[in-house]
This record gives C-alpha cells, structure tokens and sequence, in this order.
C-alpha cells in the first residue's frame, strides 16, 4: 500500500470537510444576525454628534468579495537578506514568519512633527518610505500603507490580497517605529504566502451599517475619533498547508486619551469580533 498516497488523499478529504463546514456555518447565522441588528438601527449621525464622536461620512456602497486562501510560509535568514541588504539589520523569528529590523539610516518623513495627527499622511510625506518598502522589504511590493499613528509613535502597512483589500488582523503587516525626529527606524513585519479566492463572491454590509454596528455593541467610546475604517480581511481558520480568511470591516478608534484600538465588524453578518 502506498501510504503517501493515503495520507494526502486523507489531507485534500479533510480540507474539503473543513471547508464544507464553515460554509454551512455562515449561511446558518448569516441572517438571524442581521435581522437582530436591523431591529436596534439608529440614527449613527445623530448618535455621533450626541456622543462627540469625530468621523467620516461612511458609504452605502453596496459591495461583494468572497473568502479567501493564503499559504501557510516559513521564511528564512537567506531569503530576508537577499532583499534587504546592507541598509538595515534583520532578525527572522525562529520558524516562523515574524522579521525584525533596525534600519541603519533612518528615513526621514518629510512635513511630520509633533502637530500632524493620527490618520494619514500625504503622498509627499511617504514618498521616501514606499521607496524603502518596495526596494528594501522582504515582498514589500505588496504592502500598502494604513495609518500613521501619532501617540504610539507607528506607521503601519499591511499586505494586499488578490481581491485588493488588506490582511487587517495583524498575519500580513509592518509595524514601522518612528523616533523623536521623525524619522523611522525600525519595524517588525509579518508574512503571509500567495492568497487566492476561496468561493463564490458574498455581499458585505455597507461601511455605513458597520459603524453603526459598532457603536451599537459599544465598541466605539464617547469624545473618540474613527481614524480609518476600510474592508479588510481576518483570520478564520489554520490548517496544515493554508489559511482561510474571511471579509472583515476594520475601524480604527482613537480614545480622548489619544489611545487606539482595532475594532473588526464580521462584514457578512455584522457581528463584533475580539482580536
């Protein structure tokens, strides 16, 4: 007996099995959800303004993207040094997909001082740092930047999928350090494989339904700001050679503290999720 053949035809059975499952288990709870959260709709403006709560006008374009896959990947020292260089120190986490970086000389980002707030930053001002990213970052090419994040003294970028939306639940991201001159100086990365979609395409709540989701659940405090709030992609399950994720809206909340928080809305059904 071929007991190689065996064991992968018992792999592929069990993928199949797995992702089976977790298809019966969103249509199951998909719309029991959405109906409870329909009952509790508010008026999201009013309660903003009521509750000193800063933010963007949220979309009511309706969209769809399906789940998707990535490789599970191991990275090595030799394959972070083939990119990097001499321009910084690096460190790969044993067996694992973490890379640890002090860059040699820092770069600078230009018009940032201690008034520029959390949120974005203009295209100018990061022009120096996607250079380094793109030339200089194990697949840096793929990455996007997010949000600067004033009191934490952070820029963070995360990693496109195949449907261009980011992996948002800190599995694909760079966390950039900024000092006391402005200038970045080091950063941790994390590393996904290639993702593909998994299925057919789902329609998502609107970003509009995913704000007013949150503040429902109380997950977004009074005198808070919502930084950045976007469609993303969160880990759903782990198997042996993949990974499956599903549609996520992300808000990032600053407090009155000057604090923030990832708070991610399940964009099938509406659920608040805990990192």
């Amino acid at each position: 007996m071929n007991f190689r053949k065996v064991e992968v035809i018992f792999i592929i059975a069990f993928l199949i099995l797995d992702i089976f499952l977790i298809n019966i288990f969103w249509d199951k709870y998909i719309g029991t959800f959405n109906q409870a959260i329909a009952s509790q709709s508010v008026d999201i403006e009013t309660e903003f303004q009521t509750n000193n709560i800063s933010y963007n006008d949220p979309s009511d374009e309706i969209l769809t993207t399906p789940f998707i896959r990535t490789k599970n990947k191991t990275i090595t020292i030799d394959e972070v040094l083939s990119v990097t260089s001499d321009t910084q120190s690096v460190e790969v986490v044993s067996e694992s997909s973490q890379i640890i970086s002090q860059i040699n000389e820092p770069v600078p980002l230009k018009g940032v001082d201690a008034n520029t707030v959390s949120g974005t930053l203009s295209e100018d001002t990061l022009n120096q740092l996607d250079n380094f990213v793109d030339s200089e970052i194990y697949d840096g090419n793929l990455y996007q930047f997010v949000t600067y994040d004033q009191n934490a003294g952070t820029i963070l970028y995360m990693k496109q999928t195949t449907e261009n939306y980011p992996i948002a639940d800190g599995s694909s991201e760079i966390v950039f350090q900024v000092n006391e001159n402005y200038a970045v100086y080091g950063y941790e990365q994390t590393v996904t494989g290639e993702s593909a979609a998994q299925g057919e395409d789902r329609t998502v709540i609107t970003q509009a339904q995913a704000l007013e989701n949150a503040f429902l659940n109380n997950s977004i405090p009074d005198d808070a700001t919502i930084v950045t709030s976007f469609l993303s992609y969160r880990q759903t399950l782990m198997l042996e050679e993949i990974t499956l994720y599903h549609p996520v809206w992300t808000l990032f909340i600053q407090s009155s503290e000057g604090t923030t928080q990832r708070v991610f809305v399940d964009a099938i059904n509406g659920s608040i999720l805990t990192q």
